[in-house]
C-alpha cells in the first residue's frame, strides 16, 4: 500500500509542477489571482493523475500484473501505457477547446491544433512515472 501512495503523490507532484510551469501558455490563466491559479492547476493535476490511473490501470489489466513496470519487460506495456494516455489527452484537449474550458495563448506551439506543451507533458511524464513506480517499489522493498 505504501508504494501505491508514495507513487499517486509523486504522479501529482510532477503533473502540478508541470501544470503550473506551462500555466503562462495559457491565455486563460493570465491576470487570475495566485491562489485561483494555483487551484485550477491542482485541479488539472488531479485529472492528470486519473488519466494516468485509467492508463496505468488498462496496461495492468493487459500485462496481468498491477506491478508491471517493476518487470523485465516493460517496453511493450510502457508504449500501450502511453498510446493510452496520450489517447485521452488528445481527445480531451479537443474537447476542452471546443468547449473553451481553457484556452491557449498565442505563443503556444501547437501541433495539429493542439498545445504542444501539454503534448509533451504526456511524451515524458509516463516514462518518468514508470520510471518512478520502480524506483519507489525498489526503495520500499529496501532493495535500493
Amino acid at each position: 500500500m505504501k508504494r501505491w501512495i508514495a507513487f499517486t503523490l509523486l504522479v501529482l507532484a510532477m503533473n502540478f509542477a508541470w501544470e503550473m510551469l506551462q500555466a503562462n501558455w495559457f491565455s486563460s490563466m493570465r491576470g487570475l489571482p495566485i491562489l485561483r491559479a494555483t487551484l485550477l492547476c491542482l485541479r488539472a493535476s488531479a485529472g492528470d493523475l486519473l488519466i494516468t490511473a485509467v492508463a496505468f490501470t488498462i496496461v495492468a489489466l493487459v500485462a496481468r500484473s498491477p506491478t508491471w513496470p517493476v518487470g523485465r519487460r516493460i517496453f511493450v506495456p510502457a508504449t500501450i501505457f502511453l498510446i493510452v494516455a496520450m489517447t485521452i489527452v488528445i481527445a480531451y484537449e479537443l474537447f476542452a477547446l471546443s468547449t473553451a474550458r481553457w484556452k491557449y495563448d498565442a505563443a503556444m506551439p501547437k501541433l495539429f491544433g493542439i498545445g504542444l506543451l501539454p503534448l509533451m507533458q504526456w511524451m515524458v511524464l509516463p516514462f518518468v512515472d514508470v520510471w518512478t513506480f520502480r524506483l519507489v517499489c525498489m526503495s520500499i522493498s529496501g532493495q535500493t
